[in-house]
């Protein structure tokens, strides 16, 4: 039995002691073992397809597999076996990739095979680009991989960071965006192409980092939004003062030919998103709803870790990205509930609760606006905002989590008359999008138990609430 024949029997035997209602209901987790960065997110024969980092063996990181999801909608995922496992003498894990529809009408996924031997000193370690060609189901690695080595990385680049492919076709050529470290310690991005995907040739620099955004980039995204085109990076190590952003591992987006970044999600767990076009052109993202240094904080008895943002879809205002939940969220919806409250007292308000919900809450007239949810007793998340200020604070402190991670955060949002703000809740994570999806902020909630599902709010304003039940029980 090779390595992806034993990983597939290993997932089909133990995604079943999993049940459904230890999971998310709408947001995709591992179908077993550990999750991170999404890979491959395309749409072939008739189906969207979401690959994903992947540790079947372990709720912990190791071993690099791809793991496969398939979609008619967007909404309903079906667990596919894994596409990928580390079996060649180039790779210790397959790392992060994508996927694209080639010219002989294949699944071509395109991914970094890491490679890495030895410990403290006297360590080997080199990630090269490799390609494997498939059905939609089944996927064989090409014999000539690798297909971008050390020889194909321009002078300064360090070889040992060099992942993470982003494959697109324009004009009748393949192009390709790769994060790489560079001598100075800083990440770059590194832009190819090719006639045939399977020859490459070093076109650019896209972007070098300055210094100014962390140290090494990871997952480049490159893309075109309402006609500009648009680089987003997850950035290790940010060390900005400024409000706007978030210290630590996060995602940036520079649009057109700007040098200053804009975050795309400034909340506690949201990392390495990838971006596709679907049929309808809209541009959908789907991100890793966890940050790097989040990933030892795993809960006693856990089955799986690790999960997706619902998908988004991206538009461009002004020059500033907005995100939204995608429309088809609409067909989850089990029953809404309406309510307008003037000047609410930090009570709760009948028929507005719950762990699984899209609501959306807009206030009027008001200096100051503050809500819990997952809410019972002293267990709650807390979000408020000052209009005098244009603090937006975002508190998971009393969520119940028994690890030391992330948990307080203060975003510069800006002055607004009118206040709106839209919650994604769904068990064991929280998506809050401000103003239209103008700002993003994503958390998980491992650890809060699903009976903490009380609401409550307060506002000197008026405030409109429309929430929509997911899970009616």
């Amino acid at each position: 039995m090779n390595s992806l024949e034993k990983a597939r029997e290993y997932e089909e035997k133990h995604r079943k002691e999993i049940t459904a209602g230890e999971r998310p209901l709408f947001h995709l987790t591992a179908a077993t073992g550990w999750l991170n960065d999404p890979n491959g997110f395309s749409y072939y024969n008739g189906k969207y397809h979401l690959f994903y980092q992947y540790n079947p063996y372990s709720t912990r990181w190791d071993a690099m597999h791809w793991g496969h999801w398939t979609s008619s909608d967007l909404i309903d995922w079906d667990y596919e076996k894994a596409a990928l496992a580390p079996d060649k003498d180039y790779e210790t894990g397959c790392f992060s990739g994508s996927a694209i529809t080639d010219k002989n009408g294949r699944h071509l996924l395109i991914y970094t095979a890491h490679n890495e031997h030895g410990k403290g000193d006297d360590i080997f370690r080199e990630e090269t680009q490799c390609l494997a060609f498939g059905d939609g189901e089944n996927y064989e690695k090409y014999e000539a991989n690798p297909i971008l080595t050390a020889k194909d990385m321009p002078e300064g680049a360090d070889n040992g960071d060099f992942r993470d492919p982003k494959i697109w076709y324009e004009d009748g050529r393949y192009y390709c965006v790769i994060a790489a470290r560079l001598k100075s310690g800083y990440g770059a991005v590194l832009r190819y192409e090719s006639e045939d995907a399977l020859h490459w040739t070093y076109k650019d620099t896209l972007k070098a980092n300055d210094g100014r955004w962390g140290k090494m980039w990871e997952c480049p995204d490159y893309f075109t939004l309402n006609g500009e085109r648009v680089l987003s990076i997850s950035v290790m190590n940010m060390k900005r003062t400024d409000a706007r952003y978030r210290n630590g591992n996060c995602v940036m987006a520079f649009v057109g030919n700007s040098n200053d970044a804009q975050p795309l999600d400034v909340g506690f767990d949201y990392y390495a998103p990838q971006t596709m076009l679907t049929e309808d052109g809209r541009r959908i993202v789907i991100g890793w709803m966890q940050t790097p240094e989040s990933g030892g904080c795993i809960p006693e008895e856990q089955k799986w870790f690790g999960q997706m943002s619902f998908p988004r879809e991206m538009t461009l205002k002004e020059g500033r990205i907005y995100q939204q939940p995608i429309k088809e969220i609409e067909t989850l919806y089990k029953e809404t509930v309406s309510k307008s409250v003037e000047k609410a007292d930090g009570k709760s308000i009948s028929g507005i609760s719950g762990r699984a919900v899209d609501m959306t809450v807009e206030t009027h007239n008001a200096s100051f606006y503050k809500m819990k949810f997952a809410m019972k007793a002293d267990i709650f998340v807390s979000l408020s905002y000052d209009k005098e200020n244009g603090y937006l604070l975002l508190d998971r402190s009393n969520s119940g989590r028994s690890s030391a991670i992330c948990d307080y955060r203060r975003v510069q949002i800006g002055r607004y008359d009118d206040f709106k703000l839209r919650l994604l809740l769904d068990r064991y994570s929280f998506e809050i999008f401000i103003n239209d999806g103008e700002h993003v902020l994503s958390g998980t909630l491992y650890e809060t138990p699903l009976y903490a599902e009380d609401m409550s709010f307060s506002s000197d304003g008026s405030i409109d609430i429309v929430l929509n039940r997911i899970d009616s029980e």
